[in-house]
């Protein structure tokens, strides 16, 4: 069978739903259609919570590891370079934290697979909206007081604002051209 095959209506389409997990669908690290379909019986209320902490321990553990190693590099960096946080923190940061969504975004782009692509703008869009609303207001709970440069804030909100805009305009012909990524290229660089 396809990997497509291990869907809901599939796993819920079979005699034996435990049996048809264990043998359509396979996973590289943990087989969470086993551990729901088969360990847990189906109970959400023993899936639900085990994937509630998961989720924050691998956020805790993306958190810790960021804490360590990619800050204290970035501010490194930056003081080498005489860069300020702010230039520091849309670059180089930004790269670092965006280099996933790139990947995946390129992945999705396959033009043999459409539907792909309206994942991919869904993901950036929503990893967008996260970073801007829960990164932002964890830093400003946690932080307990962070100074944030009124101009600053206002030309990179605008900036952001901007391109979902463009985005939403150019998304109307249900095609990207090579002109409109560039536009938003020079958008990023100015």
């Amino acid at each position: 069978m396809a990997d497509d095959d291990c869907n809901y209506k599939n796993i819920k389409a079979a005699a034996d739903v435990c049996q048809f997990v264990l043998d359509n669908c396979e996973e590289n690290y943990i087989n969470f259609f086993a551990l729901h379909y088969c360990t847990f019986n189906q109970y959400l209320f023993l899936t639900i919570p085990l994937f509630i902490i998961l989720i924050f321990v691998c956020f805790r553990l993306l958190s810790s590891t960021t804490n360590i190693y990619l800050s204290s590099s970035l501010t490194f960096i930056s003081e080498k370079l005489g860069m300020s946080q702010n230039l520091a923190g849309i670059t180089f940061l930004a790269f670092g934290n965006g280099a996933s969504d790139v990947i995946s975004s390129i992945v999705a782009s396959d033009p043999r697979e459409n539907a792909n692509m309206n994942m991919a703008f869904g993901a950036l869009a929503g990893g967008g909206i996260f970073i801007t609303c829960l990164v932002f207001s964890m830093v400003i709970f946690y932080g307990k007081r962070v100074k944030v440069e009124k101009h600053l804030f206002l030309r990179d909100i605008s900036f952001y604002i901007i391109a979902l805009i463009l985005l939403f305009v150019f998304s109307f012909n249900e095609q990207i051209t090579l002109v409109e990524s560039i536009i938003f290229l020079s958008l990023y660089f100015m």
